[in-house]
């Protein structure tokens, strides 16, 4: 049935003064329009469709709407999107809830665009805050600003977890291998969390867990990712809100459209295919010695062949295909490649060195990037090529987008001193040997080391 979380709803006394907050911390709100009811929103949204609704009593009337929206302040409710309203129904209803019929609903834009959407309530009353509402779009609203913060991870404090996670898992989330009715993980969309967490299940095993934040006195927390700016926590209207900086920040970003547009064509009949343990499930002892498709990595491939398309035609590169024994590389190498292709920007950036190697029997299965005369080595994947580190095809896909969009940004990539070494990543940096790896880059970028780095200009 699709369901996805779609948006949190804050009721807030004066939707400019609450607009004027969330701006002051450096997130968009907007006016969304308004709602037959009565109701007026302010929209927090990038080109991701979740949100956060900002949302006030634009009328003097009285109905269930506007009496709860007058009547409460902060995170009152949220709101799952289904594909399939009726369905959703049916699933919950055999889970023993008992949903209200679905009703419609529409808002009207500030620009005289009619948004319409059907929904239902799950618990009592509109805006009910022990359990989300259901809302199927029929005419759903084009994707926000390109720069707009991006909704990543949602952590509520319901009076009855086990309820809401009741909910959720009829509606088809799947629920963490630790905490399967605490966290439910979307890799390519929104997380939720409910707390309190609890205790882990299968304590002999490893976790890790976002957002441990059963100490927030909030009654919601957000992660929002930003196209620019530095990471912070500001508490806006009984919301906890976290926003870290995302890949939008790099100007080789602006490239991914055109690089999907190339590689949909060039993928030919290769497949995605999804997390193999989506849910944090530990690998089985024998998936770590065994390849059950090596020719699916391939795909990494004619990605790598996307962004050397569109860098050269765009002519922000010139393209070498040279002989791989001729290609000297620092770092962990794939054995012997099966080709190698130089990438040359303008006077000032580094090369950018791109190779395929094979696995198993698949040609062209792994793909590493380099950076430099010789090549550092900033990405090489996959992992190994086995079914126990295999994350899917989305994954992969964005680890090869992200080595590309940080070879493109120029600055300091790699500094190494004997066999310690610090690289540069998009969120921060790897390091081997190293316990003070940010200083070395610091100490690099601001020129007070200068032996065994490497840099270069942007290339954008």
């Amino acid at each position: 049935m699709g369901a996805r979380f779609d948006h949190l709803v804050v009721a807030v006394e004066d939707l400019d003064e609450a607009a004027a907050r969330w701006r002051a911390a450096g997130l968009p709100a907007e006016r969304g329009g308004a709602h037959p009811v009565g109701t007026e929103n302010v929209l927090v949204r990038g080109p991701a469709p979740a949100y956060v609704e900002l949302i006030a009593a634009g009328s003097e009337e009285s109905n269930p709407w506007l009496d709860r929206i007058r009547s409460a302040r902060g995170p009152i409710s949220w709101a799952v999107a289904v594909d399939d309203l009726d369905g959703a129904r049916a699933a919950l209803k055999a889970a023993g809830f008992e949903p209200d019929p679905p009703v419609p609903g529409s808002r009207r834009t500030p620009d005289g665009e009619l948004l319409e959407w059907r929904v239902c309530d799950v618990g009592p009353g509109p805006y009910d805050g022990s359990l989300p509402f259901l809302i199927e779009w029929t005419t759903p609203m084009g994707p926000g600003p390109a720069d707009g913060p991006v909704v990543e991870w949602i952590s509520l404090q319901p009076s009855d977890p086990d309820l809401v996670a009741e909910v959720l898992l009829a509606l088809g989330f799947t629920g963490d291998h630790h905490f399967p009715r605490r966290v439910f993980f979307e890799r390519d969309g929104v997380s939720i969390t409910l707390r309190p967490l609890g205790e882990p299940e299968h304590p002999d095993e490893a976790t890790w867990v976002r957002l441990t934040t059963d100490a927030v006195e909030q009654p919601a927390s957000i992660v929002l990712a930003t196209a620019g700016g530095e990471a912070f926590t500001v508490v806006l209207d009984q919301v906890e809100v976290s926003s870290r900086p995302d890949r939008r920040r790099f100007p080789g970003a602006a490239l991914l459209p055109a690089v999907d547009e190339a590689f949909a064509r060039l993928r030919s009949d290769l497949a995605d295919w999804p997390d193999p343990h989506p849910d944090g499930r530990p690998p089985a002892e024998e998936e770590y010695s065994r390849v059950t498709d090596p020719e699916r990595y391939r795909l990494l491939g004619a990605r790598a062949d996307a962004w050397i398309e569109v860098l050269t035609e765009q002519g922000t590169a010139s393209a070498e295909v040279m002989n791989p024994d001729e290609v000297a590389w620092v770092g962990s190498i794939r054995g012997r490649f099966d080709r190698v292709t130089v990438l040359r920007g303008r006077a000032g950036t580094q090369p950018v060195s791109v190779a395929w190697a094979p696995s198993q029997s698949a040609d062209e299965a792994f793909v590493q990037v380099g950076v430099g005369q010789p090549a550092h080595v900033l990405e090489s994947q996959p992992d190994c090529g086995c079914d126990a580190c295999d994350t899917g095809s989305a994954d992969l896909l964005e680890t090869v987008d992200s080595a590309f969009i940080l070879a493109l940004d120029g600055g300091v990539y790699v500094v190494h001193e004997g066999d310690r070494v610090v690289r540069r990543t998009l969120d921060g940096c790897s390091s081997s040997g190293v316990s003070d790896a940010e200083r070395w880059l610091a100490d690099a970028a601001a020129g007070r080391r200068t032996n065994g780095v490497v840099a270069g200009e942007p290339w954008l």
